[in-house]
């Protein structure tokens, strides 16, 4: 049986599909937790972004250089013999 040959774009690809799945979890969770500590009985605070300020800027940080990091590998040219 002949093995196929590693399809560099079809892995990067899925890849990407990857970090959309995982950032989507991850901002989720960061946004469940906050709301989960202004919910608590006693606390005295008005919103999530009073809680996490800066959550919604780290997840568009992370999220933009994943994004920038497997789009710019997609982009060069396959080198390969």
């Amino acid at each position: 049986m002949t093995q196929r040959p590693f399809r560099v774009k079809v892995f990067l690809l899925r890849l990407l599909a990857v970090v959309f799945v995982c950032q989507f979890f991850m901002a989720w969770q960061a946004f469940r937790a906050c709301e989960s500590f202004v919910r608590r009985p006693g606390v005295a605070v008005v919103s999530v972004k009073e809680v996490c300020p800066e959550v919604g800027q780290r997840v568009e940080n992370l999220f933009s250089v994943a994004l920038a990091t497997i789009l710019s590998l997609l982009s060069t040219k396959d080198t390969r013999v």
